[in-house]
């Protein structure tokens, strides 16, 4: 029986942390990153792989608009590419997946809720979940996707939210904390507890689709809040009244079915998260 574990997008923000939790369960891990050639056409080490964590693509929404030719070429045709390599060789997949509820028509949002797409990104990922169920139904490749909401944790790219704002309130030369819009909401999830639900979808059996998010939201004002609370700066939270193209003004994350059938639930509040974040990022210049 096959049974290491092939992660795409390795050395990436969530593929850090997930490769890391794996290997000390003692798990074999082969990594697929950028350095080992393109997602969407390079061949994949497969040798001995039972199970695919496919996280390689891009994610940063406001690209998304600037360049959406990169993203379908990088997110539909990758996923394409993973999921033949799934098919010759028998592997089954964890795919990851966002952003796909659009506008939402009821709050919390269950796996159930119908899929739109709000920006190029989320189109991306709706155009990898249909080739995956297609695959699914008529290669037989067992399929588990996982719809995470905002995650967020140490390492975290500067362009998103929470590590941009933490470093603002970091830096001594910044008088104020500058964000485009306060009034956002989102469901933050922290890094450690994301990581959680995915080892936990390895269980025999598991099938179907898994929110990962906390069940709760929190604006963007919010955050810079809990931030200047984190950091003891105290600066004033300056927004230039920018909305992003079909700006979603709240979301969170029903995760019934993943407490059910995973027995996982999140352990780390955005307090605690924010507060690890802000550490991680002093101690990376002490």
């Amino acid at each position: 029986m096959k049974s290491d574990i092939l992660v795409t997008g390795a050395t990436g923000f969530l593929g850090r942390h997930l490769v890391a939790a794996l290997q000390s369960q003692g798990l074999a891990v082969r990594q697929h990153s950028s350095a080992g050639g393109d997602i969407a056409h390079c061949p994949l080490p497969m040798e001995g792989v039972g199970r695919v964590f496919h996280l390689a693509g891009k994610s940063y929404v406001p690209d998304s608009w600037r360049n959406p030719k990169a993203f379908y070429e990088t997110n539909v045709m990758g996923a394409i590419n993973v999921l033949e390599h799934c098919r010759r060789h028998q592997a089954a997949l964890t795919l990851i997946s966002s952003y796909v509820y659009g506008q939402p028509q009821r709050l919390p949002i269950s796996e159930d809720h119908p899929i739109a797409a709000a920006n190029p990104y989320a189109h991306t990922k709706i155009l990898a979940e249909e080739t995956a169920r297609f695959y699914e139904q008529r290669f037989g490749v067992a399929l588990i996707i996982v719809r995470p909401f905002n995650i967020y944790g140490p390492g975290q790219a500067s362009p998103f939210l929470i590590p941009s704002i933490v470093r603002q309130a970091l830096d001594p030369s910044a008088k104020e904390i500058r964000v485009q819009d306060l009034r956002p909401k989102r469901d933050y999830i922290y890094v450690a507890d994301a990581v959680d639900l995915l080892v936990a979808t390895l269980r025999p059996g598991i099938r179907g689709v898994f929110n990962l998010g906390s069940g709760c939201s929190a604006s963007v004002g919010e955050v810079a809040e809990l931030v200047n609370l984190a950091t003891g700066a105290d600066k004033p939270v300056v927004s230039s009244g920018e909305q992003r193209p079909g700006e979603i003004m709240d979301v969170v994350a029903d995760t019934s079915r993943a407490a059910a059938d995973l027995g996982w639930r999140p352990r780390t509040s955005l307090a605690d998260g924010i507060a690890a974040v802000v550490a991680a990022e002093r101690a990376s210049h002490a």
